[in-house]
C-alpha cells in the first residue's frame, strides 16, 4: 500500500515548543505515513533525542526566506509530491503557502502556535489563509486572535493541544529527585524555582527579577529561595536588560542562569514550583511539562489561557483543587504577591498542590494515550478523504 506522505516545514529545530513537538509528532506517526522535514537551515538540532533517523530530509541552507529560497523550496515539492504540506510557524506558514500554490501540493496545513503573530503576518492571514485547508492551533487564544484581527473564518481553525509524554514527563521517585538536585547543585533545603523558556520579552523575566526585587527589598525573599531560568537568549536587548538586573547584588545571589537545557525533565525534577509570567504564549509546553512531573506553577492570564492550572483563591496554605496561581499579565505587583504566597507555603502543601497539577494536566490535555496523536492522524484521514471526493 503506497504510504501518505506529508511534508513538514519549519524554519529550524532549535530549542521552542513547536520544534520539540513536529519531531514526536513525526516521531510517532503511523507507519502508513512517510514524514519528509524540510527546514531554512539545520546548523543545530536541539531535540536531537527527538529526531528520527534520517532527519531533516531537506535543508534550504537559509537563514531567511526570500524568491530564491522561495523557488528551492518549490523545486523540493515538486520533486517530493506530498500529499499533504503541514508548516509551522509565521514566516514558514507564509512561505509554504506559496510554494504550495506553485507546486499544486493537494492539500495545505498551517500550524499557528503563538498569539502577537508580526503584524505583517497578521494582515496577510486572511487572504493567505484561502489557500489553506485547516489552520491548526494549540491554544482557543490564538483562535480568538485568529479571527479578531485577521478575521480568518472559525471553521478553518481546529485547536489541538499539544502533544504531551505523560510517561516520560512524570514525578519523579525519592531518588531521581535526589539525583536531579544533585545533578543541578541544590543543596539539601534549597528551595529551587524553574523558569522554562528563552530569554525574551514574550516570557517576561524582567518582571520575574522586578517582583522579587520588591520582595528582597522587603526582606521577604529568603536565602534559601533560588530560580533557575533555563533557556537561551533569544531577543538581544531583553536579554542585556536581564543580565544587568540580575548582576544587582540583592539578586546575583538568588538566580541562576543555565542557558539551553536538554534534559528538561531532572530540571523539573529537581524543582519545587515553575514561573511562567509571560506576556503572551500559545499553549505553553513548558508548564504542561512541569505540571505532569508534579510541580505547582505561578502563571500569568496570558499563559494560562487554556486552563493549564486552576488558580482558586490566593492563601498562604492553598485550598482543595488549588494547582497554582494565576496573576494578571504584565502585573508586577501581583506576580510579587503571588511569590510571596509562594514562599509562605509549605513544602508539604507546595507538594499536595503539585500532584493535584499532576492530576489536571493529565485530566484536561491527556486524558488518554496517544489523544493528540489520534486527533493529528484523524485530521490528515479527514482532509485526504475531501480531497479524493473532489
Amino acid at each position: 500500500m503506497r504510504r501518505t506522505k506529508i511534508f513538514y516545514f519549519i524554519p529550524n529545530l532549535q530549542q521552542g515548543g513547536p520544534e520539540g513537538q513536529i519531531l514526536q509528532l513525526i516521531r510517532d506517526l503511523p507507519e502508513r505515513f512517510e514524514p519528509v522535514l524540510c527546514v531554512y537551515h539545520a546548523d543545530e538540532i536541539f531535540f536531537d533525542e527527538r529526531c528520527p533517523p534520517g532527519q531533516p530530509a531537506h535543508t534550504l541552507g537559509v537563514r531567511r526566506m526570500g524568491p530564491a529560497a522561495l523557488d528551492r523550496l518549490t523545486e523540493i515539492l515538486r520533486r517530493e509530491k506530498p500529499d499533504i504540506l503541514h508548516s509551522y510557524r509565521d514566516k514558514s506558514n507564509f512561505w509554504a503557502r506559496l510554494a504550495a500554490a506553485r507546486a499544486k501540493v493537494p492539500i495545505t496545513i498551517t500550524a499557528c502556535r503563538n498569539r502577537m503573530m508580526e503584524l505583517r503576518y497578521l494582515l496577510t492571514e486572511r487572504l493567505m489563509s484561502r489557500r489553506t485547508r485547516l489552520i491548526l492551533v494549540n491554544s482557543i487564544g490564538v483562535k480568538r486572535e485568529l479571527t479578531r484581527y485577521a478575521r480568518v473564518p472559525p471553521d478553518k481553525i481546529r485547536v489541538v493541544y499539544n502533544i504531551l509524554d505523560i510517561e516520560h514527563f512524570r514525578p519523579p521517585t525519592e531518588v531521581e529527585r535526589a539525583e536531579a538536585r544533585a545533578r543541578w547543585n541544590l543543596e539539601p533545603g534549597r528551595r529551587a524555582w524553574i523558569v522554562p523558556g528563552r530569554i525574551g520579552l514574550q516570557k517576561h523575566q524582567l518582571g520575574i527579577l522586578w517582583a522579587m526585587r520588591r520582595l528582597l527589598r522587603a526582606g521577604k525573599w529568603p536565602a534559601d529561595a533560588v530560580v533557575l531560568f533555563a533557556g537561551r537568549q533569544r531577543d538581544r536587548m531583553t536579554s542585556a536588560l536581564v543580565r544587568r538586573l540580575a548582576r544587582d547584588p540583592r539578586l546575583a545571589a538568588q538566580t541562576r542562569f543555565l542557558g539551553a537545557v536538554k534534559d528538561i525533565r531532572s530540571l523539573y525534577w529537581a524543582s519545587d514550583l515553575l514561573l511562567m509570567p509571560s506576556l503572551f504564549e500559545g499553549l505553553a509546553n513548558a508548564a504542561l511539562e512541569g505540571g505532569a512531573c508534579g510541580l505547582p506553577a505561578i502563571l500569568s492570564h496570558a499563559a494560562n489561557v487554556d486552563g493549564i492550572i486552576e488558580p482558586g483563591k490566593t492563601g498562604k496554605t492553598g485550598q482543595t483543587g488549588q494547582t497554582g496561581w494565576q496573576v494578571p499579565t504584565a502585573s508586577i505587583g501581583p506576580l510579587a504577591r503571588a511569590l510571596d504566597d509562594a514562599l509562605c507555603t509549605t513544602p508539604d502543601a507546595l507538594a499536595e498542590m503539585g500532584r493535584r497539577s499532576r492530576a489536571h494536566v493529565v485530566a484536561r490535555f491527556a486524558p488518554r494515550e496517544n489523544y493528540v496523536l489520534d486527533q493529528m492522524v484523524a485530521i490528515y484521514d479527514e482532509l485526504l478523504a475531501e480531497s479524493a471526493a473532489r
